[in-house]
């Protein structure tokens, strides 16, 4: 269960294949692979894996000097790899990235996304926090962050209720934030309305699901207005339906 719902909230926008890759596999893979490993495991290379990382960045800077620029395509590379679930070459094009431009915050976003497909939201949400240290006021990150929580929620809430509503208290104040930073933003509005709807807030549940249905319909899941209805029967919208 807990695999489909985090692949809901943080994949809304994309198409996943199937995945190549089992969080064993991987284990057992990084072990004895560094570059399978977020930002290579932290560990010390030797002289030649230090000269081939200065070879690869030469390369790409006789293409591209700008470091941003390269970190950026690698980036774009990696996210399109993990969405066919080709896992390993994935987490290769993020850690290019990582060689490029180290304090890029959005490298943490690739390396979440692949735990994310792993299903395991705890070290997808340590990744998240190390790109939100490097930068506090990406909203990306901060969406990514959140649904991650979101889809703890859904584990806990029946067996652990105090930890559900932990982690939903730590999603419903990383959305609040994101929408005070781009209230513009349909996405953040559609799983700040969720995330409004779980607390019991249905006033404004229903008010961040109709601003974020008009700016963006797609930024809805198909699924949620039946819910919210639901949870919410109060709720009406000024055309009369709900």
């Amino acid at each position: 269960m807990m695999r489909p719902l985090l692949l809901l909230f943080v994949f809304a926008s994309l198409t996943l294949k199937g995945q190549h890759l089992t969080h064993r596999e991987w284990l057992i893979q990084s072990f004895r692979d560094m570059r399978l490993a977020p930002a290579f495991g932290g560990r010390a290379k030797n002289p030649e894996q230090l000269a081939s990382d200065s070879t690869f960045v030469a390369q790409m800077l006789a293409v591209n000097p700008d470091r941003h620029a390269c970190a950026e395509h690698l980036l774009d590379l990696g996210f399109g790899l993990l969405r066919q679930g080709n896992l390993t070459h994935a987490m290769y094009r993020f850690n290019h990235a990582y060689l490029m431009e180290p304090d890029n915050p959005r490298i943490r976003r690739g390396y979440g996304a692949f735990f994310v497909a792993l299903d395991r939201p705890d070290e997808a949400a340590a990744e998240y926090q190390k790109g939100l240290a490097l930068d506090t006021a990406n909203v990306p990150l901060m969406l990514d962050m959140a649904s991650v929580c979101l889809g703890e929620y859904y584990r806990y809430k029946d067996d652990e209720p105090e930890k559900a509503e932990r982690v939903l208290n730590t999603a419903d104040i990383l959305l609040k934030r994101a929408v005070a930073l781009e209230p513009e933003n349909a996405t953040a509005g559609s799983k700040y309305a969720v995330s409004r709807m779980l607390r019991g807030e249905c006033a404004d549940a229903w008010k961040w699901y109709r601003s974020s249905r008009a700016r963006d319909p797609e930024a809805i899941d198909a699924g949620f207005p039946g819910i919210l209805k639901a949870r919410c029967p109060e709720g009406s919208a000024p055309d009369g339906t709900r």
